[in-house]
This record gives C-alpha cells, structure tokens and sequence, in this order.
C-alpha cells in the first residue's frame, strides 16, 4: 500500500479547486544498471555517469494505492490517473540542497480506474477516461464540471480537435462530443462510430484523417465524411500512436515501431529486436543537447528504450522500477526532463545531459501546449462536427476516401 506512513493529500473534489499545500518525498540519485555493450540492438544500458540521470524517484509512502495508468501535464501541475481510482495532482518543487521532488496537491476520487487522460489548453478543459465507459470532465476557467456518458467499456483515449472531444473505448468505438454554446454541457454528437479494427488503444488526429489503432490494426477515418478511408491490417495490438513532423508513428505489443505517410503508406518498420520486445507506452521529445528527435518506447517489466529520429539509432535503454510496466511517459518540455509512470504506482523523474555531466536544477514548468489546440471560435452543426456547415459548403475536405493501404 502507498498511502501509510506519510502525510496524505488532501481529498479535493475537483483538481482545479483550491487545496492546501503538501510536503513532497525526497530526492532519489541516479539509476544505475548493470552494462551492456553499445552495440547492443537497444542500446548501451544508460545508468549512472551516463547522460541520463534519474533527478527524483516517489517515495513508497507516497501517491497510488495501485497502478498508473495514465498521466498528463495541466499548465505547472502534473496529473496521474491510476486503478486505484484517484487522479493525484502533483507540482514539481525545489529542495534545499539544489534537487527536485514532485509534492503532492490534491487527490480526486473518481469511484472508476483512470485509464486515460487529455487536457485541452484552448478551452482548458480536463478530460479523464474511466473504466466503466464513462469521461469525467473538469473545466479550469470557469471551475465546473460535467460527465460524459456513453461508452459501454473503458475509454482508451481522447483527443480534443477543433473543440470537438474525440474518445476511443474498447468497446469498439469512437465518440464525438461538442457543446451548443461554451455555456452548455458536452452532448454525444451522433451515433458512436463502429471501429472495423476492433478495440480502441489510441485515438489521433492527422490532416484530415482519424487514425483510430486498436486490437486488429490502424482504420482511417475521413474527418469531413466520418467514414473509414481504410484499414491497416496488424497481427499484433496497437499500443500508441504518435503524430511526428506529418507521419503517424504506431507502436505495437510485440515490440514493432511503424511509420506512415499521411496517405497510410507505411515508409519505415523497426521490427521488435534485442531486449525490445514489447510495447506499452511511447512518447516524443527532444534530446536538449544533441537537439535531435527522440521516441522514447515504455515496456513491460519496467524497460524504457530511446532511439533517435529519423535514422532510428538505438541511445539506450534503462530500468524503472523493476518487474513494473512503464503505463506512461510524459514530456514536461523542460530541460530535457520528462516523467516515468508504472504499473506498481512508481513515478520517477528523469533528465537528459551531457555525459558524466550530472542533473541540473529545473527551470519552473512553463505552461503546457496542446498540439492539437481548437482554434477560436464554436464548433458549426453539421453532419459531421468537423465538416463546414452546409450553408457554407464548398466541397469536402482533402484527399480521396481510399488513400489507406487496405489489407
């Protein structure tokens, strides 16, 4: 258990209200590992002296009762959703001797397993996906709140494009969401979209596509028409999709990494290799020294690899909290830190360097962006909430309807 022993958060109802400071946990030292040859197909094991520091790890006493599942950044505040049905918020804080340490603000009972999260920096609405199917919504300016009911099983993903929500479940299907007015509640827009490709894992937006992965592959949706482009075909589960510099990058269970085009052409595969054999979380950022791409692929039993992009070079692999799969991984988009979540409730912070050169004292969070930020403006009815209304139609948006390889 993770809550005895130490000092609780307070319970909050809603993450955006007030709620008094906490003390965090200390600061934990580098990760090291045993070594491992740089020729590896993953890499040389990135431990202590090398350019990855490990600059804060949770004490036990601190955080979920059970696993993480899902984690995002909301402006200065980091948010963790787990099984234990609490979403945490957590601020990063400075320690005396020049470390870091993440303080606990406020918990949030959900009464269902967090199993994704989204926040909107344009409206600056919080999205949380819950076991039972349903999304807890919270709204930062004005504090409110709303519930989002619909799906059967639990809610995969969620993206927010041009302020309408998008959420993928396993149940097998895609929901949109919009509201009348910025004064209305969220309303189901429509009928749930059918995916052919089975269980939603990631919901993505690119162009005017909508990339849905699940258990049978990736299918495209056109945006204007909300009909499937296409599917592609997988023999393994997709566990993350990652839009990057105009490609789709998919990431599957067995350990694979795709890469396609706009169209759904698929122009780079990196088959599962070496120690690399599994898939459960991704994320992109740049490494602050060399200024170069990077993916960074979350395994099971507590492995996170690094390659470079585009050319794919393996920087290195690490450990976690042995034995836990990494759930999440999160970008804070500052001084090359960015955020490990796993399955045994561990959070540790990590920090891209120089070699040898050690952890430097973060610069305070800067607000987060939402790439995929609405424009200003309310969302016109339409047949699909993504096409021009029809008073103003000139022609559908973009490509064909079948620009996906089919199976």
């Amino acid at each position: 258990m993770r809550h005895g022993g130490g000092a609780q958060a307070p319970v909050a109802r809603n993450p955006f209200a007030s709620a008094p400071l906490q003390g965090g946990g200390g600061v934990a030292g580098g990760g090291g590992s045993a070594p491992r040859d740089a020729s590896s197909p993953t890499g040389p094991m990135l431990g202590k002296g090398s350019e990855l520091q490990r600059v804060y790890n949770m004490p036990q006493h601190m955080g979920h009762n059970d696993g993480i599942n899902c984690v995002c950044a909301v402006d200065d505040r980091v948010y963790t959703g787990g099984r234990d049905n609490n979403l945490f918020v957590w601020r990063g804080t400075p320690t005396p001797g020049g470390g870091f340490e993440l303080a606990q603000d406020s918990v949030i009972d959900l009464g269902q397993s967090v199993t994704s999260l989204f926040y909107d920096a344009a409206s600056r609405w919080l999205f949380c996906g819950l076991w039972n199917g349903d999304i807890q919504a919270f709204c930062k300016d004005p504090v409110v709140e709303d519930r989002l009911v619909g799906h059967r099983r639990s809610v995969a993903s969620i993206v927010v494009h041009s302020s309408v929500v998008v959420s993928g479940s396993n149940d097998g299907t895609v929901r949109l969401w919009t509201r009348p007015s910025p004064q209305a509640r969220w309303q189901a827009h429509g009928q749930p979209i059918n995916n052919p490709s089975g269980a939603v894992a990631a919901v993505r937006i690119i162009g005017d596509g909508l990339w849905v992965g699940a258990q049978n592959g990736i299918t495209c949706f056109d945006l204007n028409s909300l009909q499937p482009r296409g599917t592609i075909p997988a023999n393994f589960p997709v566990t993350g999709l990652v839009e990057c510099q105009g490609y789709m990058l998919a990431t599957f269970r067995n350990g694979d990494i795709k890469i396609y085009d706009g169209a759904g052409n698929q122009t780079f595969h990196l088959p599962s290799r070496g120690e690399h054999t599994s898939n459960v979380s991704v994320e992109c950022m740049m490494h602050p020294i060399a200024n170069k791409p990077m993916i960074l692929c979350g395994q099971q039993y507590g492995y996170v690899t690094a390659y470079d992009l585009p050319d794919f070079r393996p920087r290195g692999s690490f450990v976690c909290r042995n034995n836990s799969d990494v759930k999440a991984i999160l970008d804070v988009k500052v001084g090359g830190m960015f955020m490990t979540a796993g399955a045994h409730g561990d959070i540790m912070v990590w920090q891209w360097g120089a070699p040898g050169a050690g952890a430097t004292a973060p610069a305070p969070a800067p607000a987060a962006a939402n790439p995929f930020a609405a424009a200003p403006g309310g969302v016109q009815q339409a047949a699909s909430p993504f096409a021009v209304a029809p008073a103003l139609a000139t022609g559908g948006i973009g490509g064909a309807p079948n620009d996906l390889m089919m199976g």
